[in-house]
């Protein structure tokens, strides 16, 4: 007897391009569609930066955008979400990010108790007590799926000691095939140091520009920084280029669809950021063959070993131009190459999509089983 397929519905405001974004994407990618009926509610407005979620078996259900006061665009997206999910019979919700988080563990109607999964991308070390709150709050409606262990331990101290079926910690999947080279960055001249994520002030670019201006002074290097503008940190690192006359020595850009390419030119990655989860752009990173250089509050699972797979500095500017200093004298050298080698090994054994597809298909079954139980 054939078994009916399992209703799973993620839920996101929109589909700009960032890391949950396209977490859904892969997930829904590798949800095979006999087993799997897949809809996508999108319900703050209808952008899609991921267009080939069109090629995918997947029905998408859009809320067109508001414009004018932020609190009556929130409400009707509440309302549409509230609607949409009220109308429809699915068997799981899945939604990724606080502020869905938020939306879906509110208006979700009663059935759906025990059978939304929420998944959180990011550290906790900053949450306000409004976000808190909330998570105390609605812990008890979702099981919540965290992508490290730093953050679980976070987030059980928050909402007091949970049990491990309610919450539990799985890794972010990249891509490992897209990102994955035979060959390491081409070593010219000039040294090219690049980093990839969002330009905010907790993604520390600024460091970045910091540590080559003085790196400048010693050896020829060029800085990308590459990630979404939308949020003003851009400025404030253009401002300081201009104001120290290195703009010959930077470039800085907003999101690339095709970073892979970019990562093929970086000879040293730095991850600059005051905190992270599961920082997908570290992994990419590493399974491109750039040596990595990771901040201490970047590295709370210890994904990067140093001296082995990678380095880590303390967080401190000083800290960070030691390690490139370091890292230059070892570029083209075998140990150089060794290091590269542990890092994709270590990337490709650990993140891959299949592995986290995987682990949340058994957490899907486990619920659907919990379900049939009751």
């Amino acid at each position: 007897m054939t078994q009916p397929k399992v209703k799973i519905c993620f839920v996101l405001s929109h589909l700009p391009q960032g890391g949950a974004e396209r977490q859904t994407l892969n997930l829904i990618r590798m949800l095979n569609p006999s087993r799997f009926e897949v809809t996508l509610i999108l319900y703050a407005n209808q952008e899609i930066f991921y267009k080939e979620i069109h090629d995918l078996n997947v029905q998408i259900i859009s809320c067109p955008a508001y414009s004018g006061c932020k609190l009556i665009k929130n409400l009707k997206g509440a309302i549409f979400l509230r609607k949409i999910l009220s109308q429809n019979h699915f068997d799981l919700i899945h939604t990724l990010l606080f502020h869905n988080g938020l939306w879906v563990r509110l208006l979700a109607p009663v059935q759906y108790s025990g059978r939304i999964i929420y998944s959180i991308r990011n550290s906790l070390e900053q949450s306000s007590f409004f976000e808190r709150s909330v998570e105390k709050l609605l812990h008890g409606r979702s099981v919540t799926v965290t992508n490290s262990h730093f953050v679980l331990e976070q987030y059980k101290k928050i909402v007091g000691n949970c049990a491990s079926e309610s919450c539990q910690t799985i890794y972010n999947g990249i891509e490992t095939e897209k990102f994955r080279t035979s060959e390491t960055p081409f070593l010219s001249d000039t040294i090219v140091i690049g980093t990839v994520g969002r330009q905010t002030p907790l993604k520390n670019q600024i460091q970045i520009l910091r540590a080559v201006k003085k790196l400048s002074e010693e050896v020829t290097v060029h800085a990308f920084i590459i990630g979404d503008n939308d949020q003003g940190s851009w400025q404030i690192s253009n401002a300081y280029v201009k104001a120290n006359k290195i703009a010959d020595k930077v470039t800085i850009m907003d999101s690339q669809k095709d970073i892979e390419n970019y990562y093929k030119r970086f000879n040293i990655f730095v991850l600059s950021s005051i905190y992270e989860s599961c920082p997908n752009a570290l992994f990419e990173a590493m399974l491109s063959r750039c040596l990595c250089i990771v901040s201490s509050g970047s590295n709370k699972d210890k994904f990067v070993r140093d001296g082995y797979n990678g380095f880590e500095y303390d967080g401190s500017d000083s800290d960070l131009i030691e390690k490139l200093r370091k890292v230059i004298k070892l570029l083209g050298s075998e140990r150089a190459e060794n290091i590269q080698k542990n890092a994709q090994e270590y990337v490709s054994s650990n993140f891959s999509m299949a592995k986290m597809t995987d682990s949340y298909i058994e957490l899907y079954s486990s619920l659907i089983r919990a379900k049939d139980v009751s």
